[in-house]
């Protein structure tokens, strides 16, 4: 059995420890700097104490770091100065960006360390703990240590999969385009179905994003489908036309989307003939800006 700390107790470290709880981890301590995350994190896992980072680190013999990319660094060192790392405990950072190289300040205080990051959306913790069997996760560290995280992994019910140190930072932009983005052109595409009078607009999407990401996902630009792909740029003109005239704000969004689409298409096969047609619609548009 793992004693385990939760450094950031937000979204992620809330899902993950729930995870580790099922699998019969002891959750023993966790730290944070938002009120709200740690009382949610409380009702869920009471038994763990709510300590200071150092204290808590200390306090378990795995300690998980699930703080925003930008404050990782910061918080490793704080705790390394504070003597917060115990020799031979566990280290192990969720952030997608980086690799153990964040880690490495821990690693000279005692600690053996992997970056361990799920490839799964986290709305709240309980959807995240709910996405958790089934995950794949990008496992970095050392030959020494990639067992013993890859079946931190496994206990959460996840699939490890190795990735190198320098391959963290295009591995986790894929990520991003892919989920990130994603939402926000969906979210867009509700936008307009609501504007065009659609009372649920989830009844339309549902299935086309989803059979869409899945074809996009094993087959690549083969399953880029509609306007673009098929060098109608009337019905791109169109789109532009009354986007310019109804949600101006959307067009720059627009012609940004097509011109990716389009460099698909093209990789696709479309006919270059096709392909400039509807260039020079996206350009007339972009001029107009």
């Amino acid at each position: 059995m793992r004693r385990v700390a939760i450094i950031g107790p937000g979204r992620v470290g809330t899902a993950i420890a729930r995870g580790l709880a099922h699998a019969g981890d002891a959750i023993v301590a966790v730290a944070g700097r938002g009120q709200d995350s740690l009382e949610r994190f409380c009702e869920r896992l009471p038994e763990a104490a709510v300590l200071a980072a150092a204290d808590a680190a200390r306090a378990g013999d795995h300690v998980i770091v699930c703080v925003p990319d930008d404050c990782l660094e910061g918080l490793v060192r704080e705790v390394v100065r504070d003597d917060g790392v115990v020799e031979g405990s566990r280290w192990v950072h969720t952030s997608g960006r980086f690799g153990t190289e964040v880690l490495r300040p821990a690693r000279l205080a005692g600690a053996r360390v992997a970056a361990c990051h799920p490839a799964q959306t986290f709305p709240d913790p309980d959807t995240g703990y709910d996405s958790l069997p089934g995950t794949a996760w990008a496992v970095t560290a050392d030959p020494a240590d990639r067992g013993w995280a890859s079946v931190l992994v496994t206990d959460l019910r996840g699939s490890p999969v190795a990735l190198g140190e320098p391959a963290r930072t295009l591995y986790h932009a894929g990520l991003t385009v892919g989920s990130n983005a994603t939402t926000s052109v969906v979210a867009l595409a509700r936008e307009l179905l609501l504007g065009a009078g659609v009372d649920d607009p989830a009844a339309f999407l549902r299935p086309l994003v989803l059979r869409s990401a899945d074809n996009a996902s094993g087959r690549g630009v083969e399953a880029l489908t509609g306007p673009v792909r098929r060098g109608d740029a009337g019905t791109v003109d169109r789109h532009l036309a009354e986007l310019d005239a109804v949600l101006p704000e959307v067009v720059d969004a627009y012609v940004a989307l097509a011109r990716l689409m389009l460099r698909q298409a093209r990789r696709a096969g479309l006919d270059e003939d096709a392909c400039s047609a509807v260039e020079a619609v996206l350009d007339r548009y972009e001029r107009k800006r």
